[in-house]
């Protein structure tokens, strides 16, 4: 097949869950497919480079960077009440990256458009000559509704709300009129089908590298126990994580283990983050070459996520690496995973202190937990059979145009 991919980047380097899954199932399609990678990005970039070594075939389309904080942020999103479309579709939008798209459909014979996340549909509204499909990494209305329920300032929340409801019209609109959607989860593909019910949708969960993530060897021999957590510090419920563990569980755990070190482990952590680290037992990292170091020497791994969609590759990563997991219900939405058995699961501060402070305290429960993680992922999450059954989906998108 001869596939056009759409996404706001090249995936590299894979410092994030979604770099990681879409470089991850797509380097193991491009053999036996032709794979145009059209994104916002430059030709001398290490991405463009690293996508072309992959026989990927990038197209780079540039523009001027998003702002991701300051008053430039604020004035976009401000803006953004003007439109009807939810800030995340309206800021991806740009003539350049349409006329990229329609130039390359007129000019080359596609079988299938891969929309590598789901604001990327806008720009084949006009191509229903051609099968298209959506990579619903999240249900993204659902992600935005999780950031009004954990808001507390009336106009924030009042703002979050708007673009929770506009990203959902802006969902039902996209599934009701596409050919197909992979879902990370069951759950989430049972929402995109009762928005779309007749839409093709089909289960593609994240994995994990098993060799790469194979180092099963215990924590560095260090005085005071760490608790580790990876993710990137750019994305807003990463954030939340980190500030709801520090202000709420934190000081729980130091209650019994005062010794205990905790370190986020993440690329472009903001001020309000960094200065966490400034804080007895906490430590910020920011970008980092390899997290696989820092997963070795965790004691537990901590997953306090509140906001979010799909799944977690970093607890999947974690468990490859034999290591106990503590995490919310969100942090392990999407996973198919027993509380007790292949990890803890905690939902309130007092609750999740408890669980961490349990495995601090009983290794042989954590190291039960940890070879329990590593066979669930060994059975169910490498990316080799996820990459079969996505070409399976896509070929038969492609018949049954």
């Amino acid at each position: 097949m001869k596939i056009l991919i759409l996404d706001e980047e090249f995936p590299w380097p894979l410092n994030t869950g979604k770099r990681i899954r879409s470089l991850n199932l797509l380097r193991r399609l491009a053999p036996g497919h032709h794979l145009t990678y059209l994104a916002y990005g430059t030709r001398d970039s290490d991405g463009y480079q690293a996508l072309n070594d992959l026989g990927l075939h990038p197209l780079a389309v540039t523009r001027t960077p998003l702002p991701k904080t300051g008053p430039k942020l604020y004035f976009k999103l401000l803006g953004n009440l003007l439109s009807s479309q939810p800030y995340s579709v309206a800021s991806h939008f740009t003539s350049a990256f349409q006329r990229a798209v329609t130039s390359e459909l007129a000019t080359s014979s596609y079988d299938l458009v891969l929309c590598e996340w789901t604001p990327y549909a806008q720009f084949v509204r006009k191509h229903s000559d051609i099968p298209r499909m959506v990579v619903a990494h999240n249900v993204e209305h659902q992600i935005w509704q999780r950031y009004v329920e954990n808001e507390t300032q009336l106009l924030v929340r009042w703002y979050l709300g708007l673009q929770a409801r506009r990203m959902r019209s802006f969902e039902e609109e996209v599934f009701s009129s596409v050919e197909g959607a992979t879902a990370v989860s069951a759950a989430d593909a049972a929402t995109i089908k009762s928005m779309a019910p007749h839409l093709d949708v089909e289960v593609v969960d994240n994995g994990v590298d098993l060799e790469f993530f194979a180092d099963d060897s215990e924590p560095a021999d260090t005085a005071a126990p760490t608790l580790v957590f990876t993710g990137s510090m750019d994305w807003r419920p990463n954030q939340d994580s980190v500030e709801y563990f520090v202000n709420d569980i934190l000081p729980l755990v130091q209650a019994e283990r005062p010794d205990v070190q905790t370190v986020f482990v993440g690329r472009n952590p903001p001020p309000k983050i960094a200065d966490l680290g400034k804080l007895d037992g906490v430590t910020i990292t920011g970008t980092v070459d390899d997290v696989r170091p820092y997963i070795r020497d965790a004691a537990v791994y901590i997953v306090p996520l509140r906001i979010g969609g799909g799944s977690r590759l970093k607890i999947l990563e974690a468990l490859a690496m034999k290591k106990p997991v503590v995490s919310t219900g969100v942090g392990a939405e999407g996973l198919d995973i027993t509380d007790g058995r292949e990890l803890l699961l905690a939902d309130t501060p007092q609750q999740f202190a408890r669980q961490v402070n349990l495995l601090l305290s009983d290794r042989s429960q954590a190291r039960k937990l940890g070879e329990a993680g590593r066979k669930l992922v060994e059975q169910r999450y490498g990316w080799d059979a996820l990459a079969a059954k996505l070409e399976q989906f896509m070929t038969r998108l492609v018949a049954a145009k």
